[in-house]
This record gives structure tokens, sequence and C-alpha cells, in this order.
């Protein structure tokens, strides 16, 4: 959301690109002010900051062409970032960044196609912090090219083509928290791998192909908390396997081909607290299997092959909470076992038992009367329909912070690298809406990639990456509208549904919004609101908590009077809404909702889709915005 009160800072923070010709010279060096949480620390820091933009020339000459001028009293050394912001084809990646900007903490090249990584390329970057190669095409990663960089906190090479790693890549990485491997093609790691990692906190091997677990790859990682090992060919869990990882919070196992468990595969972890196991062919459940595991709130076991439920199979936990049981094969269980626990929320739909309902201070939702299906204690509120307000925020405010649980459809739109940009509304249990431009913006023939965005839902403040009830979710599958023309003025169809990979958990932080074309109170309703993360404040920076923002909607005739560009903007599936006033919709803010009140419900009527430029603020805000009408487009959306 924005204002005019910040107006005058605006002008200081405008990026500047290169953009080199034979005829002139880069200028693409400033200094701002950067914020962005990490998975477990903030940095909150000024930087001169390169943006490549290669898409003429070969990089390599583009960099050596620059001659220095980043502004009055700065030169090379004062570079910190080389951000590679679009898909550019690098194929090489070589010394010369290091060679020109010796004084770098971070790079990042994704989605550069980059095939080969010289040995020496980072020899001359002592100082780098973080090291971003994700989305490329590397088949191999040099034995010592971290040799030098050994204060690197951050390795992202997820999305490549990687089926190995050299044993002694991280023979000096003492300092690393963060490694990123996921979606590659690993088959095999050396048992040293990460011996010399203690302060990692954060391993990601998911989605490679892996078909066992080597348990010496954790005995020194002490420290790590987040391990995601999903998404593999792992057919057993050797004892003991991740004894080590005392610290261990959150253990993804889930998506591979585990037959069995056996009762000391997870010994030690005595700090796990989220543990998924689902979409396995696990047939049961042995005793003892997760009775160390005190401190375990959430257990995932659907999508396997369980034929019963024992009084003791999940052991004596006051702290197991959400127990998820769907879609197994569970003929009989003992009413038993959840004396032994405080679960509160307990999912067996799309079992085959018929054990009659519990009557111990539980409810059964949905009309479902089998083995406590969907269990929950009658102190739990969790509405089980669409756009109702968890936390009723009562009369919405021009630019107010949202509540915790107000909006409980809001998304958030992430680049892998953490990195907002965009706004979304949840639909179903799979379905999030966005604006088209948001996946292709005008003028670009490439779309992002579903594994170029990860969908945030649940959160309230995009700066706290632990807060309870956020969950991040992988898409499956982007869908424009073939309407859509990123070569025109029209903002006609801007409008894209991201399939999410799978299922939504509705609760308290997760709910749809309500959707629907045959309702004439909808089109009557004279305002609405957007709920966004949209750049706003002094800073210019993406606001952490979403904002709401009153808006009322406006004929086309009236908007077109105020501007005439709107004649090129609206259409007959657009709509015109905005106060003029110095409050309006803002960069950022493009694909989240314009939401209308009928009773307790909140319906979507649009989607944020464009607004009249300014020099200075990046958008007018004294003018009115333009939103995709989601009423014409409810059948394709819903297809």
């Amino acid at each position: 959301m924005k204002s005019n009160v910040d107006a005058l800072m605006k002008f200081f923070l405008l990026l500047c690109f290169i953009h080199a010709t034979e005829a002139q010279t880069a200028k693409c060096f400033y200094k701002y002010k950067y914020y962005e949480t990490k998975s477990f620390k903030t940095t909150n820091t000024s930087y001169y900051r390169c943006d490549l933009d290669t898409k003429q020339g070969n990089y390599n000459e583009k960099l050596m062409r620059i001659d220095g001028q980043h502004g009055t009293g700065h030169s090379d050394a004062d570079v910190k970032w080389i951000i590679s912001y679009k898909n550019h084809k690098l194929r090489t990646f070589s010394s010369i960044f290091c060679q020109k900007f010796p004084n770098l903490e971070l790079i990042q090249i994704n989605d550069a196609e980059l095939e080969l990584i010289d040995e020496d390329s980072l020899s001359n970057c002592m100082n780098l912090d973080r090291l971003s190669l994700f989305g490329n095409k590397i088949r191999e990663v040099p034995e010592n090219l971290l040799t030098q960089n050994l204060n690197l906190t951050y390795l992202w090479i997820s999305n490549n083509q990687l089926t190995s790693l050299p044993e002694n890549l991280f023979l000096n990485q003492k300092e690393l928290e963060e490694l990123y491997l996921y979606y590659n093609e690993i088959t095999f790691l050396p048992s040293n791998i990460f011996r010399p990692l203690a302060k990692l906190q954060v391993l990601y091997l998911n989605n490679n192909k892996l078909q066992s677990i080597n348990p010496e790859w954790f005995v020194t990682l002490l420290n790590l908390k987040w391990l995601g090992l999903q998404g593999n060919q792992i057919v057993e869990i050797p004892s003991k396997a991740f004894a080590a990882l005392r610290n261990l919070e959150k253990l993804w196992l889930f998506e591979n081909r585990i037959k069995t468990l056996k009762s000391d595969n997870f010994y030690g972890l005595q700090n796990l607290k989220t543990l998924s196991l689902h979409t396995n062919e696990i047939s049961d459940l042995p005793v003892g299997v997760f009775t160390k595991l005190n401190n375990l709130q959430d257990l995932n076991l659907k999508n396997n092959k369980l034929t019963s439920i024992h009084s003791d199979s999940f052991g004596v936990s006051n702290n197991l909470t959400k127990l998820w049981l769907v879609n197994n094969k569970i003929s009989s269980i003992d009413p038993k076992f959840i004396d032994n626990t405080a679960v509160s929320i307990l999912n067996m739909t799309n079992n085959i038992c018929s054990q009659t309902e519990s009557k111990r201070r539980s409810e059964v939702v949905n009309n479902l009367k089998d083995c406590f299906v969907n269990y929950r204690p009658r102190s739990v509120q969790v509405p089980n329909s669409c756009g109702r307000s968890v936390m009723p925020q009562g009369n919405i405010i021009g630019g107010a912070e949202i509540k915790r649980n107000s909006y409980p459809w809001i998304a958030a739109l992430m680049k892998p690298t953490g990195q907002f940009f965009c706004g979304g509304t949840l639909v179903s249990s799979r379905k999030v809406v966005t604006a088209a431009h948001c996946i292709q913006n005008k003028g670009e023939t490439q779309q992002l990639l579903p594994s170029s965005v990860i969908v945030l839902l649940g959160f309230h403040d995009l700066s706290n990456s632990i807060e309870v009830g956020r969950v991040p979710y992988a898409v499956k599958a982007i869908n424009i509208h073939s309407d859509w023309n990123p070569y025109t003025t029209s903002y006609d169809a801007d409008i894209a549904v991201l399939v999410l990979d799978h299922d939504v958990i509705f609760n308290n932080y997760i709910q749809p919004i309500c959707m629907t074309s045959t309702d004439p109170r909808i089109v009557e309703m004279t305002e609405g609101a957007v709920v966004g993360n949209g750049k706003g404040g002094e800073a210019n920076e993406y606001e952490n908590i979403p904002k709401i923002l009153k808006m009322p909607i406006q004929t086309a005739r009236h908007c077109t009077e105020k501007d005439s560009t709107f004649q090129q903007l609206l259409t007959g599936r657009t709509f015109c809404a905005g106060n003029g006033t110095g409050q309006g919709v803002c960069t950022g803010d493009s694909g989240s909702g314009f939401v209308v009140q009928i009773g307790n419900s909140f319906y979507l009527r649009g989607i944020v889709s464009a607004s009249l430029g300014d020099s200075i603020l990046g958008c007018d805000v004294d003018s009115y915005s333009v939103f995709t009408d989601a009423l014409k487009y409810i059948n394709w959306i819903k297809a």
C-alpha cells in the first residue's frame, strides 16, 4: 500500500540496471537499504548492488565495459552484490566477477542456463557470504570451488542437474548455515560430505534420486534444525539414522518408497516438532517408533498403507496435537490411543473402518461418523466454510495493518530465494488466483516456471520465518488465461491460477475465499477492500505485515475522465476502483484479491491488475487502479 507522505524518499531508491551498448557505458550501482529475513537470522544493511542484464552480448564483455562510474566517490570495491534478475544465457561462470569486484558478499545468478563453473571463479571473493546458482543446468561442481571462501553462510545450487558432489567441496566451510540442493539428480553423496558443516541449520536434499540414507552424513550436524529428504526414492530408514541431530525440529520424508519403520528409526530426536512421512508405503507402526519424540507436535502419515491403530501406536505424548491419517487402509482402531496424546486435530477420512463416534469431548464434522473422522476438541475453533474470518476485524481503515487470522485466504508469492514479489488469493484446497502479469510481465516472452514460485499461506509477518501457522507450498502447475496478451497495453484477462503440489490443510490460519457468480448482491456492492504487502512507508519496501485498504468501485467513465490512459487499460472484463485521495495499491499488491463482504462471508470480486505510473512513487496513488473482474472467470478458475 502506498501513501504520498513518503514520496520524497522514493527518488533515492530507484533501481539502476546495466544496459550497456556500444555507444554508452553502464552505470548500474546504487546504495540502498536492504532488509531480508533468512531462515534463522536477519540482515538490515546498506549495499551497492549491480543487477546484471546480459540480454544482449556476452556477459564477460559487458562486465568489463563497466568503468567504475558507481556514483561520486565510489569504486569497484564498494560493490557488494551481483544479481542476474532475468532468464539470460550466461553458459559459463568464470572468475570475472571476483576479479572485478573483490569485496562481493552476494552472488545470485539464477535461471541463467549456466552449465560450467570454473574452478577459480570464486578465488578472489574472500568476503563472499551468499551464493545462489538456482535454476541452471550445472552438472558438476569443482572440488576446489569454495576453498578460499571461508565466510560463506548460505549456498543455493537447487534446480540443476547435479548427480553427486565432490567429497571435499565443503572442507573449509565452517560458517555455512543453509544449504539447498533440492531438485537435482543426486544419486550418491560421500559419507564425509557434510562433516565440516558444524554450524549448518538448514539442509534440503529433497527431490533428488537418493535411494538410501547414510547416517554418516549427519554425525557432526549438531545444530541442524530443518532436514528435507522428501521426494527421493528412499526405501528404508537405517536404525538410529538421525541420532546425532539432537536439535532437529523439522524432518520431511514424504513421497519416498518407505515400506517399513523400525522402533529406533527416530532415536535421539528429542526436539523434533514436525515429522512428515506421508505418501509412502508404510503398512505398520512398530511399538515405540514414536515413543521418545516428546516434543512432536505434528505427525503426517496420510497416503500410506496402514491397516490398524493400536492404543500405543503413538506412545504417550503431551505435545502431539495434529495427526494426519487420511487415505490409508485402516480397518480397526483402538479409541484408547487418544487418551495417550493431546491430539486436537485428527483427520482419518477415506479409510474403511467402522468405529463408532467418540463421545470424549470431541466433535465429528462434515457428518462423517467413522473412526473419529476429523476429531477436534470443542475448544478449538476451526471454521469449515469459505470466506470466514477467524478473528473479525470490524470496520476496515485505509492502510491499516490487519490482525492475525483476519483474512486467512491471502497468499504471498515468493521467489525460491525468499523474496516476495506478488499477492494471491486461496480459492480452494489446491488453487491460488493471482494476476497473469505476475507470471509473465508486459513485454516479456518468458513465463515463470512452477519451480520458480513458492506460495506462502497462513502468514502474518513476512519477516518472521518461524511464526506459527505459515506454510510454504510448492507449485505444480501455472495456468495463465489464454486471452492474456503481454504485448498490448490492455490488461484484459490478467489472471492466472497456481496449482499447488498438494492439498492445503485448512485451519485457523488458512481458509479459502468464497467465489460465486450467481449471487446478484456481489455485483451490487459499491465498495470492497484489498489486503496486500505492496510497497509503502518511508523506505519504499514491501510491507512485512499486510495492510488493508477500503476502495470504492468507480464507473469506467469516471476513471477515463480522470485520465484518458484508462481507455487503453479497461475492457469489458475489468473494473476500476480507488479513492483518488493519496491512498491506493502499488508495486507488490499485484495479484492480491479485491474482496467484498456479504453478511459474515467474504467473496472474491476482483484481482489487482494495473495502476498508473509515477516517476517518483512508481505508482500514482492519486489516481485509480484497474482490477480483473473475477466474476467473469469463475468457471475458468474452477475448471
